[in-house]
């Protein structure tokens, strides 16, 4: 029996509503079950953060020991680094995203200056020390009135904020009244509480470094950039600026000499001391590794410069006339007559009016605002020692005999 096409058109529209509505039950599901295992378990800030961590993990599986960057290498990461360099005064190269020579350098010296092992290579603890952190910033207030959380940090300030330290050199031997041990061992002095401030003024804290042996070695220390200040009694000097930068000095004090009484009797031949000082002939006795070696050369050019390494054997020569003259500051030679009287009648004293020596802070030449920085704290604080000052600031501990060691 034949279906009339009436019925047979009717017959293929039903099955035509039945395929669509087949269709959107398939999608309805389909979307369902992704909903069941994703958002209608998790909400929308767990689902961020599984990713987060799923990313993080990627990170993590690398060997931390493995220089993620080094020598040769190429790519974005380079160019992020050289810019982080840039920006803390360390790279003046290209952005190239090539890691050269120069780059190499750069990573060095940052590594140096943070206390890092110094490799040349950016290894993840590098990375770590070369991201900018912000809470160091923040209400940072200083006793100068100076607060780094309105202010953009230069790169030679930043680097001190990102590392949470202010390294200064000191020599190594006690100096009082400037950097000496107490009774409990801490260190104390008149250096000792600008470098102290300073680290306040800078919210950080306050690291010293005493592995110089010589005043000449303070200076290398801090143009290596290990320490970014020296404040050890430095004597300002021609020779030493090609190296380092200087602050205004904060005392400033004449030359000394102690002249042994008998050696110029003989020596002078009746001349008068200063026409005698004019042309004088003779061995003087210095510290090794001082600015008064320089001094005498300039001073007494006709003179023998004998060095010794500290004052104490300076004196010792003078007394046994091995020198004619122990040539030192005038606070040492004050400080000779005021706690070894009996030794000071061996000698003539003479303070040279027309000679200076200022004292001041050393800083590496690149370090233009933390430079500003030294000197606007200096100025606000009124710091400008004179010898007697010093004698009655820190009167508890000037009597003390020390093991000075001049610079």
């Amino acid at each position: 029996m034949s279906i009339p096409p009436s019925r047979k058109q009717t017959f293929l529209k039903l099955i035509g509503i039945i395929c669509c509505i087949a269709a959107i039950v398939a999608v309805l599901v389909t979307t369902g079950d992704s909903a069941i295992s994703t958002s209608n378990i998790l909400p929308k800030e767990t689902i961020g953060k599984t990713a987060e961590t799923q990313a993080i993990s990627v990170s993590v599986q690398s060997n931390p020991d493995q220089p993620l960057l080094t020598l040769n290498s190429q790519g974005n990461q380079v160019i992020d680094l050289q810019t982080q360099l840039k920006k803390r005064g360390y790279y003046p190269g290209a952005l190239d995203g090539v890691y050269g020579e120069g780059t190499q350098e750069a990573v060095y010296n940052f590594q140096v200056s943070m206390g890092l092992e110094a490799t040349g290579t950016v290894d993840s603890q590098t990375w770590q020390y070369l991201q900018p952190n912000d809470s160091m910033r923040a209400e940072l207030t200083s006793n100068i009135g100076l607060t780094t959380s309105s202010v953009g940090l230069s790169p030679d300030l930043q680097t001190i904020v990102d590392r949470n330290q202010l390294i200064v050199a000191i020599i190594g031997i006690d100096i009082l009244p400037f950097f000496v041990k107490n009774k409990q061992g801490d260190l104390t002095g008149s250096d000792i509480k600008i470098a102290q401030d300073l680290a306040t003024a800078l919210g950080v804290s306050l690291k010293i470094d005493r592995t110089a042996k010589t005043f000449n070695d303070v200076v290398d220390i801090v143009d290596s950039r290990k320490a970014d200040l020296g404040i050890s009694k430095l004597s300002q000097t021609l020779t030493r600026a090609k190296m380092v930068s200087f602050s205004r000095p904060y005392l400033t004090l004449r030359h000394g000499l102690l002249i042994n009484r008998l050696q110029l009797a003989k020596a002078s031949k009746g001349k008068d001391t200063v026409d005698f000082l004019k042309n004088f002939e003779g061995k003087i006795g210095v510290i090794k590794g001082s600015s008064y070696v320089g001094f005498t050369k300039e001073k007494f050019p006709q003179a023998q410069i004998v060095e010794f390494t500290t004052w104490e054997e300076v004196i010792e020569a003078a007394i046994n006339g091995d020198v004619l003259a122990a040539y030192r500051d005038e606070l040492e030679v004050k400080k000779i007559l005021l706690n070894q009287p009996n030794i000071a009648l061996n000698f003539k004293t003479v303070a040279l009016s027309d000679s200076y020596d200022p004292i001041a802070i050393a800083l590496p030449w690149s370090s233009g605002h933390l430079l500003q920085f030294v000197n606007l704290y200096l100025d606000l604080n009124k710091i400008n020692y004179t010898v007697d000052s010093l004698i009655q600031e820190y009167s508890d501990i000037f009597g003390k005999p020390g093991q000075p060691k001049q610079q």
